[in-house]
């Protein structure tokens, strides 16, 4: 073996291991791999000098030209060499890291890899740097003709990487796309939809669309619900419709402030808006069906009627309508709802004003089932030596179900938040009803199991036992016979 075909091999080998060095051995991350390649790098450049590949000049043996082509080869890759190290170095310790940056950390490096590739032709070829920037001048104008579509996302990419609208995680919306951001480059953005598809948007599109990012501010998120009303319904009702919909619906930031407003007259319906606010991106849908459903309560309770134009019930005024809203009365005749409805007594409560207070010791003669016909009322309930807001009943909602089914109740009290109106069926109005229909108070009693187990701490009023179904049963059945004063045979 000669003394040209060692140095042949050996420059060879050195980027033979290289090569193997980053396809096969597995790294935690880049600085390992930079680390590996360093002394690679010094061997690859000792071998160089040693046999007079020097990379400062040109390659030698010229005489001999596949010889000569393998030394500028060499050369060569040792310039590349020296670039991608230099370009892992500044990238670990020099350039700043973050999105942002990752701009500027590009271009460096694109820079250093384009002086490095012109310091070899130069030194290595020996290629004239006038005609070569030249001819490269030529090339770009033509490439840049080619892959204009290209190079506008490209640019694009350049302008939202350095204002940086959004960053992976996101949910924005980019024209008419939402979604969320699960991908951003110089050439374009993967966004994440909500039926789980990747829609890929190019950063030239993007830059010239109106881009909405919902994930900022962090904790504020808002809600947006328009609502289109016949003109029949008197604005001023409506809105105050809206406003009580929003204070009972929990989960709404208090800051910024929800906003309810009439936003235009068109034709045979007015268009509202309600806007909301939460803290957390997951809680929009569930705070935007519970608006809604508020809305429909309220709607309901104050003989609104939607942008159909069709007449609907005020339950407020409509008892016995009101009375079957109450699952714990549905197994009843109609007959039997007039008759609680007849005894059924109303009343308006002012802001701040106590409805409805009941201890573990109540009168039986006290006991009633207290229902919301319109606005909104505070259950408060005792905790740690004091009284704190669990619930907001809306219109439709009702405590006092245990007590005046079975006698038994829990320290709770409702409290008026708004102008509020109160239904309630004394316990004696339900005496001559369980009396005569002792299977309507079977059908109470498992209506009344049923929802102690499936209702939110918020609405129960019972104590809470460690008790099977058919123990809670007997004992609720004991409470119904001693406070109507029914027979063992009921």
């Amino acid at each position: 073996m000669t003394f040209l075909d060692r140095a042949m091999l050996l420059g060879i080998g050195v980027l033979a291991l290289d090569f193997l060095s980053w396809r096969f051995l597995r790294f935690r991350g880049r600085n390992q791999h930079t680390f590996v390649r360093i002394p690679l790098f010094l061997l690859l450049s000792y071998v160089l000098w040693t046999y007079g590949m020097v990379p400062f000049g040109e390659a030698p043996w010229k005489d001999q030209p596949l010889r000569h082509f393998l030394a500028q080869a060499l050369e060569l890759m040792w310039w590349l060499q020296f670039a991608q190290i230099a370009t892992a170095l500044m990238s670990a310790f020099v350039l700043p890291q973050g999105l942002r940056e990752k701009l500027f950390r590009d271009v460096v490096r694109a820079l250093t890899f384009m002086g490095a590739l012109l310091a070899g032709l130069v030194f290595v070829v020996n290629l004239p740097v006038g005609g070569l920037l030249a001819t490269s001048g030529a090339v770009a104008i033509v490439i840049g003709l080619a892959v204009q579509s290209t190079l506008a996302d490209v640019f694009s990419g350049v302008v939202l990487s350095a204002t940086e609208p959004f960053s992976i995680g996101d949910s924005v919306s980019i024209g008419d796309i939402q979604g969320e951001v699960i991908e951003s480059n110089w050439r374009a953005t993967t966004l994440l939809n909500g039926d789980g598809n990747t829609v890929i948007v190019p950063n030239s599109s993007a830059a010239k669309s109106n881009i909405i990012n919902q994930s900022r501010p962090e904790k504020t998120h808002g809600v947006d619900v328009p609502i289109q009303v016949t003109t029949h319904a008197r604005p001023a009702s409506v809105i105050a419709a809206l406003t009580d919909a929003v204070t009972s619906t929990r989960g709404i930031l208090l800051a910024p402030p929800p906003t309810v407003a009439a936003i235009g007259l068109k034709g045979k319906h007015v268009d509202y808006r309600v806007v909301v606010y939460v803290d957390a991106m997951s809680a929009k849908v569930k705070v935007r069906n519970q608006l809604i459903d508020q809305i429909h309560r309220h709607f309901l309770a104050n003989g609104i009627p939607l942008s159909s134009g069709q007449p609907v019930h005020d339950l407020s005024k409509d008892a016995v309508s009101l009375l079957r809203e109450i699952e714990m009365f549905r197994s009843l005749s109609d007959a039997e709802l007039g008759q609680l409805a007849d005894a059924m007594d109303r009343k308006q409560f002012e802001p701040g004003q106590m409805i409805y207070e009941v201890g573990v010791q109540c009168p039986d003669e006290r006991r009633a089932l207290y229902i919301v016909t319109s606005g909104v009322a505070g259950l408060l309930a005792e905790h740690a030596g004091r009284y704190v807001e669990i619930a907001r009943l809306s219109p439709g909602d009702a405590v006092g179900r245990a007590g005046v089914l079975t006698g038994e109740s829990v320290p709770i009290k409702l409290r008026a938040i708004g102008h509020v109106s109160v239904a309630w069926v004394p316990k004696t109005a339900l005496t001559p009803i369980l009396q005569a229909n002792p299977s309507a108070g079977q059908d109470m009693l498992d209506g009344l199991v049923a929802f102690r187990a499936i209702a939110s701490e918020a609405f129960k009023d019972l104590p809470v036992n460690p008790e099977s179904h058919a123990d809670i049963f007997h004992r609720l059945l004991a409470g119904m016979r001693r406070l109507h004063g029914l027979s063992q045979r009921h």
